[in-house]
């Protein structure tokens, strides 16, 4: 199966390769326009296949991974001469990497899917999908309605493929395979790893326990409003959203108040140790697959206990990090950790100590007016998205409420052991040949001159 899904992939690289920009871009634009008009469909599909998240936060998602990426990219050059450069005497030549592999997760499985399959076709890639076995048939069904849209564009047919039974032995044999380029992989930390280990180049992301530091200059409100809303954003799905708050002293009772009034049920010490074991696997300190995109009331209810009817998240209430503090890990659902923090040194100290409990690379957030702190976080965080007075669910995947670029595939740096530490995009999908024209280099020619 794999070989001759590869198989076809390579015969469409062929005149995918002689395709020019004009007709690129056309293709592209139907996908997108496809992509916006069945993502309420996709989105309503996805949630009832998984059972996870929000109906309409999946549409919004749907929305940016065709609309908001496809309105980004849809004047970038990606085919033939993309640069000349006078001074350096350089022509830029943009090819395609080959035939991609693409992993897509069980938490965004219609965006994701979306997302790369419009960024492959930027780039003249054909793509192989390993979707999870859990959103098959979503998955498959956003695919083919991008695949769909390509044809009829112009698009040369096998250009986008899929595995039709999914398993992890058909997706380590599809990022193992000779005919594979590339991986992009977004997915747990063993999937990303395998797909590391290939002896290829990937395009892998890992875990984001994204810690949010508020500062006692920070606009409470705003502040709390933020929270309360990308946390409950398709159920905290994103990899970039809070994970864990750490609120400096002086404005702590005031911050715990409003956002007790905003939603925010903060659990009692002693039935924490039931929510933790809900939520966590204790030998790996990973969250448990039935957890992730769950309601705040769902979560309660699962692990027996009782909160008021208009509860939207939980919160608590910790004073360690780590494997024997199980709820500081990335949970990726309407739950976060909260940290009460002495002074600034001691809540720069927590933020690092959270990211590095499972997050390094990762998003870190800040709620300040004060420029200097926000400065001096953002030069000390081991963290490849800084955001700031945002929703790091929607600030992180960009493009929204920030400059970064639109992307579901959020890279992590070394410090996440990630070949890349920004938000994935067309251009990470092309090798850039140079015709370099020969030039007279004066320096060079002086310091012969001094030396020599």
């Amino acid at each position: 199966m794999i070989d001759n899904l590869v198989k076809n992939a390579q015969a469409a690289l062929a005149p995918m390769r002689e395709l020019n920009q004009k007709q690129v871009d056309k293709i592209v634009d139907a996908m997108v326009q496809a992509g916006l008009k069945h993502s309420a469909e996709l989105a309503q599909m996805a949630q009832e296949e998984t059972g996870r998240g929000v109906t309409r936060d999946k549409t919004m998602k749907n929305i940016f991974a065709a609309g908001q990426v496809g309105e980004y990219i849809k004047d970038h050059k990606t085919v033939g001469i993309v640069d000349r450069d006078d001074d350096a005497k350089t022509v830029t030549i943009a090819e395609p990497l080959g035939v991609l592999a693409g992993i897509t997760p069980v938490t965004n499985p219609t965006s994701t899917a979306l997302f790369k399959a419009i960024i492959a076709m930027k780039t003249r890639n054909p793509i192989i999908f390993s979707f999870h076995p859990q959103a098959l048939k979503s998955s498959s069904r956003a695919a083919e309605v991008v695949l769909d849209a390509a044809l009829k564009a112009g698009a040369p047919k096998n250009c986008i493929q899929w595995i039709t039974e999914p398993s992890i032995a058909a997706t380590n044999e599809l990022i193992n395979h000779d005919g594979i380029a590339t991986t992009l992989a977004t997915g747990g930390p063993a999937m990303v790893k395998a797909a590391y280990s290939t002896g290829k180049p990937a395009l892998g992301v890992g875990p984001g326990n994204a810690p949010l530091y508020v500062q006692k200059s920070a606009d409470l409100d705003a502040a709390v409003e933020d929270i309360v809303a990308s946390k409950t954003f398709d159920n905290g799905m994103i990899c970039a959203t809070e994970n864990s708050l750490v609120i400096d002293h002086d404005i702590y009772d005031d911050m715990k108040k409003k956002l007790s009034a905003a939603g925010v049920y903060f659990v009692p010490k002693d039935q924490q140790d039931k929510l933790a074991t809900t939520m966590f696997n204790p030998e790996t300190g990973s969250v448990n697959g039935p957890i992730p995109g769950s309601s705040a009331k769902q979560i309660a209810e699962q692990a027996g206990i009782e909160v008021p009817a208009d509860t939207k998240v939980l919160a608590a209430e910790l004073d360690g990090i780590g494997k024997d503090y199980l709820l500081s890990g990335e949970k990726l659902s309407p739950v976060v950790s909260v940290y009460e923090a002495d002074n600034q040194d001691n809540a720069f100290d927590l933020v690092k100590a959270i990211l590095n409990y499972g997050g390094l690379g990762h998003t870190a957030g800040i709620k300040a007016t004060d420029d200097e702190v926000i400065t001096e976080f953002g030069m000390q965080m081991q963290a490849c998205r800084i955001l700031v007075n945002t929703q790091c669910g929607l600030g992180g995947v960009g493009n929204i409420v920030n400059g970064l670029a639109p992307s579901l595939t959020l890279g992590t740096g070394s410090w996440g052991f990630n070949s890349i530490s920004h938000n994935v995009s067309d251009a990470d999908l092309l090798n850039y040949k140079k015709i370099a024209y020969p030039r007279e280099n004066k320096h060079f020619k002086d310091l012969l001159e001094k030396y020599m």
